[in-house]
Protein backbone atom coordinates (compact mmCIF):
# COMPACT_ATOMS: atom_id res chain seq x y z
CA UNK A 1 0.00 0.00 0.00
CA UNK A 2 1.14 3.51 -0.67
CA UNK A 3 1.35 6.24 1.92
CA UNK A 4 -1.66 7.91 0.26
CA UNK A 5 -3.76 4.74 0.61
CA UNK A 6 -2.71 4.31 4.25
CA UNK A 7 -3.77 7.87 5.07
CA UNK A 8 -7.07 7.38 3.22
CA UNK A 9 -7.70 4.19 5.25
CA UNK A 10 -7.09 5.98 8.56
CA UNK A 11 -9.35 8.87 7.57
CA UNK A 12 -12.10 6.52 6.38
CA UNK A 13 -12.12 4.92 9.82
CA UNK A 14 -12.18 8.37 11.42
CA UNK A 15 -15.24 9.38 9.35
CA UNK A 16 -17.03 6.12 10.17
CA UNK A 17 -16.30 6.52 13.89
CA UNK A 18 -17.49 10.13 13.82
CA UNK A 19 -20.72 9.20 12.05
CA UNK A 20 -21.41 6.24 14.31
CA UNK A 21 -20.82 8.32 17.44
CA UNK A 22 -22.49 11.53 16.26
CA UNK A 23 -19.35 13.65 16.42
CA UNK A 24 -19.63 16.79 14.32
CA UNK A 25 -16.80 18.30 12.32
CA UNK A 26 -17.27 21.51 14.32
CA UNK A 27 -16.70 19.68 17.61
CA UNK A 28 -13.65 17.89 16.21
CA UNK A 29 -12.27 21.19 14.93
CA UNK A 30 -12.60 22.72 18.39
CA UNK A 31 -10.79 19.73 19.93
CA UNK A 32 -7.99 19.98 17.38
CA UNK A 33 -7.76 23.77 17.69
CA UNK A 34 -8.28 24.28 13.96
CA UNK A 35 -10.98 25.81 11.77
CA UNK A 36 -14.07 23.83 10.86
CA UNK A 37 -13.11 24.08 7.20
CA UNK A 38 -9.65 22.63 7.81
CA UNK A 39 -11.09 19.79 9.92
CA UNK A 40 -13.61 18.94 7.18
CA UNK A 41 -10.93 18.98 4.49
CA UNK A 42 -8.60 16.84 6.59
CA UNK A 43 -11.24 14.28 7.57
CA UNK A 44 -12.46 14.00 3.97
CA UNK A 45 -8.84 14.03 2.71
CA UNK A 46 -9.48 16.97 0.37
CA UNK A 47 -6.17 18.58 1.17
CA UNK A 48 -2.92 16.73 1.70
CA UNK A 49 -2.04 15.79 5.27
CA UNK A 50 0.71 13.63 6.66
CA UNK A 51 0.24 10.18 8.14
CA UNK A 52 1.28 11.67 11.48
CA UNK A 53 -1.54 14.26 11.28
CA UNK A 54 -4.07 11.59 10.20
CA UNK A 55 -3.11 9.47 13.21
CA UNK A 56 -3.33 12.51 15.49
CA UNK A 57 -6.89 13.13 14.26
CA UNK A 58 -7.74 9.45 14.80
CA UNK A 59 -6.40 9.60 18.37
CA UNK A 60 -8.48 12.71 19.11
CA UNK A 61 -11.63 11.06 17.70
CA UNK A 62 -10.95 7.93 19.77
CA UNK A 63 -10.50 10.08 22.89
CA UNK A 64 -13.75 11.96 22.21
CA UNK A 65 -15.61 8.65 21.84
CA UNK A 66 -14.06 7.12 24.96
CA UNK A 67 -14.70 10.17 27.12
CA UNK A 68 -18.05 10.95 25.44
CA UNK A 69 -16.92 14.57 25.67
CA UNK A 70 -19.03 15.54 22.66
CA UNK A 71 -22.20 14.68 24.59
CA UNK A 72 -22.70 16.92 27.56
CA UNK A 73 -26.41 17.74 27.58
CA UNK A 74 -29.63 15.88 26.84
CA UNK A 75 -30.02 17.76 23.54
CA UNK A 76 -26.50 16.79 22.48
CA UNK A 77 -27.36 13.17 23.28
CA UNK A 78 -30.45 13.41 21.07
CA UNK A 79 -28.41 14.95 18.27
CA UNK A 80 -25.67 12.33 18.53
CA UNK A 81 -28.27 9.53 18.43
CA UNK A 82 -29.93 11.09 15.37
CA UNK A 83 -26.64 11.48 13.54
CA UNK A 84 -25.56 7.97 14.51
CA UNK A 85 -28.82 6.63 13.05
CA UNK A 86 -28.03 8.44 9.79
CA UNK A 87 -31.08 10.70 9.82
CA UNK A 88 -31.47 14.41 9.09
CA UNK A 89 -33.53 16.87 11.10
CA UNK A 90 -36.14 16.98 8.33
CA UNK A 91 -36.38 13.18 8.09
CA UNK A 92 -36.94 12.80 11.83
CA UNK A 93 -39.45 15.66 11.88
CA UNK A 94 -41.42 14.13 9.02
CA UNK A 95 -41.55 10.74 10.71
CA UNK A 96 -42.80 12.05 14.06
CA UNK A 97 -45.10 14.80 12.79
CA UNK A 98 -43.15 17.79 14.07
CA UNK A 99 -41.26 20.53 12.26
CA UNK A 100 -37.50 20.24 11.84
CA UNK A 101 -37.24 23.45 13.85
CA UNK A 102 -38.94 21.70 16.78
CA UNK A 103 -36.50 18.80 16.59
CA UNK A 104 -33.62 21.26 16.39
CA UNK A 105 -34.91 23.08 19.50
CA UNK A 106 -34.77 19.80 21.44
CA UNK A 107 -31.22 19.18 20.23
CA UNK A 108 -30.17 22.71 21.20
CA UNK A 109 -31.62 22.24 24.70
CA UNK A 110 -34.13 25.05 24.25
CA UNK A 111 -36.91 22.69 25.32
CA UNK A 112 -37.54 18.96 25.72
CA UNK A 113 -39.84 16.68 23.78
CA UNK A 114 -42.93 15.29 25.48
CA UNK A 115 -42.54 11.73 26.83
CA UNK A 116 -44.58 10.23 23.96
CA UNK A 117 -42.47 12.02 21.37
CA UNK A 118 -39.32 10.92 23.17
CA UNK A 119 -40.51 7.32 22.89
CA UNK A 120 -40.95 7.83 19.12
CA UNK A 121 -37.42 9.27 18.90
CA UNK A 122 -36.00 6.28 20.79
CA UNK A 123 -37.84 3.96 18.39
CA UNK A 124 -36.49 5.82 15.35
CA UNK A 125 -32.92 5.96 16.60
CA UNK A 126 -32.79 2.27 17.50
CA UNK A 127 -29.67 1.07 19.29
CA UNK A 128 -28.16 4.55 19.36
CA UNK A 129 -30.95 5.65 21.74
CA UNK A 130 -29.59 3.39 24.50
CA UNK A 131 -27.01 6.03 25.30
CA UNK A 132 -29.60 8.78 25.84
CA UNK A 133 -30.11 9.61 29.49
CA UNK A 134 -33.07 11.90 30.21
CA UNK A 135 -31.63 12.78 33.64
CA UNK A 136 -28.93 15.04 32.21
CA UNK A 137 -28.66 18.72 33.20
CA UNK A 138 -31.94 20.66 33.33
CA UNK A 139 -33.06 23.06 30.66
CA UNK A 140 -33.77 26.73 31.05
CA UNK A 141 -37.14 26.35 29.30
CA UNK A 142 -40.03 23.99 29.99
CA UNK A 143 -40.92 21.06 27.74
CA UNK A 144 -43.15 21.82 24.79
Amino acid sequence: MTQHADIATVLTRVREDMNRSGITVSFLAAQLGVSRQYAWQAVHYRSPISMERAREIAVVVDRIITQRSHIRSFGEQLRAARIASGMTLKEVAGLIGYSWVGVERWEKDICRPKPGVLWHLFTLYGDSSRSIHPGTPPLAANAE
